[in-house]
């Protein structure tokens, strides 16, 4: 008899204080927080600057940022920003927990945000840059659809290390030829369960 289980799905809900500290404990070290994040924040990663992040959001299409939970627990933060509606937005500040990592959780998450983007914003292309040296993450993008557009040499300084940006884009007919690697991850699940209130246009 067929099973009638229910396979747990990634959620997305609004990231709030309740997540900085867990946050903060993803990235222990320079090593960890640099291809994550660059520049954007300084190391060590705490709540004061955590705070003006999440204000920062309040602004009017200036970024949505997300936890991903998966069977109830966080397993991620994704964030997009640059929104300009019917247009493009950007993909940023990407990071999974590091013991969920290689699980397939981070593609999970990502398919969710990408489908946000699609539907809500109604955006024609998704952009992101990544570290050059952060091969994973670029094989990830290639599989749900992104294309390389070009890199940007010494794009960045972040403590001692120069960064170069291998920048891609996500269309919207990229994304549903990348439909049979999105089914082999799992069945579309329900919309993200955040408070987008402050979002909308």
């Amino acid at each position: 008899m067929p099973s009638t289980d229910v396979q747990p799905q990634v959620t997305l809900r609004t990231f709030g204080r309740e997540d900085f500290e867990r946050l903060i404990s993803w990235v222990p070290t320079e090593a960890d927080m640099i291809p994550w994040c660059g520049a954007f924040f300084g190391f060590p990663l705490d709540a004061a600057q955590l705070e003006r992040y999440a204000q920062s959001a309040e602004r009017p299409r200036s970024r949505v940022i997300f936890t991903a939970e998966f069977a109830g627990d966080p397993v991620g933060h994704v964030e997009i920003s640059q929104i300009a509606p019917h247009l493009s937005s950007r993909l940023s500040r990407v990071l999974v927990a590091p013991e969920h990592r290689r699980r397939r959780v981070g593609s999970m998450m990502l398919a969710q945000a990408i489908d946000f983007t699609f539907d809500h914003y109604h955006v024609d292309r998704i952009d992101l840059g990544v570290w050059t040296a952060n091969s994973s993450a670029m094989e990830c993008y290639r599989k749900l659809g992104f294309a390389h557009v070009g890199t940007w040499p010494n794009a960045m300084v972040a403590d001692a290390h120069t960064i170069d940006v291998y920048w891609m884009t996500l269309t919207r007919v990229g994304w549903r030829s990348a439909r049979p690697y999105r089914c082999h991850l799992c069945s579309r699940s329900a919309a993200p369960r955040a408070n987008l209130a402050s979002t909308a246009e």
